[in-house]
């Protein structure tokens, strides 16, 4: 990207060498899952500046500084050495188009090559860049870095559009406020229900990966005044249209209530009820399906807000003891872990997740506009990432193919409240 006058480049920045056989054992439970089951996260946004290859060049050059555990299965001749530009080519490309409105609803957010190719980084940058000239909107192209999960989170994401680092620290041990028993009775847990979720996965899940991808917008004023003539909160409104529209009145999930899981923002003293690396932690969400929007709407508050005043850890540690109990289990018995298992969604309709609001400053995200999509992707959930900016908000889904129609009936339902 450019820079402003007086403002520095990042600075380059000796990166460890990790060895491309010790990733995974380096993994905490929870990455190792993200990465065997290729789960993946990405940021898009406008820039009213052309893109071309040199400034992808850079970006992800900076990206690698902001961002080192990216590189952490990259093999490098020299240990720590600076990334050359030929390495750095091979992970960008950009595509001259004559509109922009497409995107990034046209990329895939799949990102096979990323686990194909041991010998690059773990991340890719795409661009779409106009022909000529710019758009109504004023914008000349739009960017697209694509990450795998395993090293890279929706907070990370945040940061780095703010041009702060997202390297981790390691976590200084403290007394857990989860007990012995506690831990023993889930892992124990674990060891029935991974075994069973086998069988189900090889089962019941899809033989074939189907699952789409679309985005839409809304503008941020909108939203937060429709949610206040309800009486409820933004993300309580977001949840409910987007689950209330993809359930179709009971066709798309179920008559009776939708299971959903969603990822809230742990603090840094809960570390110990969450995965060592990452910020988040999950939350079971039923929804009661009603035919009446708002009446709906309010339930999807009120049940909200007995999930945040019960045990927020209890799902994310059950999910831990699962991914321990299967990362053992795929030690002995690998054969067993093919992609099929990574299409079964568990009993969940939809996992739904807010990421903290996006405020692009700085050298990295210079010329960058919003609105912003960041989402993420797995192979067995329907998904959707709610990316909040200054004045819109972005709906980001992952969803199985049955569904990516009705993402539209979104638009409608809240055209209704305008």
């Amino acid at each position: 990207m450019n820079f402003q006058p007086g403002e520095q480049p990042i600075k380059q920045e000796t990166v460890p060498f990790v060895p491309v056989k010790d990733l995974q054992a380096d993994f905490t439970d929870n990455q190792w899952y993200c990465h065997l089951a290729r789960q993946t996260v990405y940021f898009s946004a406008y820039s009213l500046e052309d893109f071309t290859r040199e400034h992808a060049i850079e970006l992800a050059r900076n990206i690698t500084t902001l961002a080192p555990q990216l590189l952490s299965s990259y093999k490098r001749d020299e240990p720590g050495a600076p990334l050359c530009d030929k390495v750095l080519e091979e992970i960008i490309s950009v595509e001259k188009v004559t509109d922009l409105s497409p995107y990034p609803n046209k990329w895939s957010m799949v990102g096979q090559d990323i686990f194909e190719r041991a010998d690059l980084p773990l991340f890719r940058i795409k661009v779409a860049a106009l022909n000529e000239g710019k758009d109504p909107q004023g914008n000349a192209a739009m960017i697209l870095v694509l990450s795998t999960h395993s090293l890279f989170e929706g907070d990370d994401a945040v940061k780095l559009s703010r041009s702060q680092p997202v390297t981790r620290a390691p976590v200084t041990a403290r007394p857990s406020p989860v007990s012995r028993f506690k831990k023993l009775s889930y892992r124990m847990l674990a060891g029935v229900l991974a075994p069973i979720q086998l069988l189900a996965a090889h089962t019941l899940a899809p033989r074939v990966a189907d699952v789409g991808f679309r985005s839409i917008v809304f503008e941020r004023a909108k939203i937060r005044r429709v949610a206040a003539e309800l009486e409820i909160r933004q993300q309580s409104l977001m949840f409910a249209l987007a689950t209330f529209a993809l359930n179709d009145g009971g066709r798309g999930f179920s008559k009776k209530s939708i299971s959903t899981i969603y990822a809230d923002l742990s603090r840094n003293e809960d570390f110990q009820t969450n995965d060592e690396y990452f910020s988040f932690r999950m939350i079971d969400l039923k929804l009661k399906v009603e035919d009446d929007f708002e009446t709906y709407a309010k339930g999807v508050e009120a049940a909200l807000q007995v999930a945040e005043a019960g045990d927020k850890a209890a799902t994310q540690l059950l999910l831990n003891a699962m991914f321990a109990a299967h990362r053992w289990l795929n030690e002995r018995f690998s054969f067993l872990y093919t992609p099929q298992l990574f299409r079964f969604s568990a009993g969940y309709d939809m996992t739904l997740s807010m990421v903290p609001p996006q405020r692009m400053g700085g050298g990295m995200t210079m010329g960058l506009v919003e609105p912003v999509f960041t989402g993420t992707y797995h192979p067995g959930f329907n998904m959707c990432v709610f990316a909040p900016g200054r004045k819109f908000v972005t709906f980001n889904f992952g969803l199985r193919a049955k569904h990516l129609d009705k993402v539209d009936d979104i638009i409608r339902l809240f055209a209704r409240f305008e």
